[in-house]
């Protein structure tokens, strides 16, 4: 089974959910793809007052889902996420008959990236589409091989991790998105937001890195639209090269 994924690395204006959501639609129009994959918070922009967004991001959500429906695709992006007095960080795995929510497991609390507007997420989110399964991740978690050991393990083909990461994070994130695929002998798509954020610029780069960490596409520092080939099949054969997950051992008592 082999699905196409366009990584939409792709501007979005801060505050204004209705601009964004059309800058969806245009994308996908342009594309053609299975899966659509946006960056962290795409939705709001990233650092916009997300409290005040409630209603708009309930309203995109709602055509989002309209859209898969109409056109046999998925769209995965990130938005806030709004349970009772508390706000999550979260990647919204939209199909035609379903919408899946994964909330940020880590949230990075230093510098530009601090997130303590946020609460936490509590528990991994596996996707399926078009017989794959697609692990979901959000940026500063793809430093934490839990996660992504639990979806290979659970029987994730892809790992899907989107970001909002900036140039100075950029060699950091250049060097353990291919160790996560490697180590899990698994895909790894990394969608990372582009253009300025205050006197920062986000780095771009969005790329698919194959199983056995080799990049297979990468995007530069500009917007762009790279439609990308995953399949099932060659994570299978990956895994007969490299057998490390089969060699994984259940009896050890990891406790001290």
């Amino acid at each position: 089974m082999s699905v196409k994924i366009a990584m939409c690395q792709v501007r979005s204006t801060v505050g204004d959910v209705g601009l964004n959501l059309d800058r969806i639609l245009s994308t996908i129009s342009q594309v053609n793809a299975d899966v659509y994959v946006f960056p962290e918070l795409f939705l709001t922009g990233y650092g916009a007052d997300y409290g005040s967004l409630k209603e708009d991001v309930e309203m995109a959500l709602n055509k989002l889902t309209l859209w898969c429906s109409e056109k046999d695709i998925a769209i995965a992006v990130g938005a806030p996420m709004y349970i009772k007095d508390t706000i999550r960080n979260s990647l919204y795995f939209v199909t035609q008959s379903s919408t899946i929510r994964y909330d940020k497991l880590y949230l990075a609390k230093f510098g530009i990236y601090s997130e303590r507007v946020f609460r936490q997420g509590s528990r991994p989110v596996i996707a399926e589409f078009k017989g794959m399964r697609f692990g979901l991740s959000i940026c500063y978690d793809i430093f934490f091989p839990e996660i992504f050991r639990f979806y290979a393990v659970n029987g994730a083909d892809v790992n899907i991790c989107i970001s909002a990461s900036a140039e100075p994070s950029r060699e950091f994130f250049e060097r353990v998105a291919p160790a996560r695929s490697l180590e899990n002998v698994i895909y790894t798509v990394f969608v990372n937001n582009v253009g300025a954020f205050g006197d920062t610029e986000f780095f771009g780069h969005s790329r698919l890195i194959g199983p056995i960490g080799n990049t297979v596409s990468e995007a530069d520092e500009k917007e762009c639209i790279k439609r990308v080939c995953v399949d099932g099949e060659v994570v299978r054969n990956a895994r007969k090269i490299r057998t490390h997950m089969s060699d994984l051992r259940s009896d050890i008592d990891w406790h001290v």
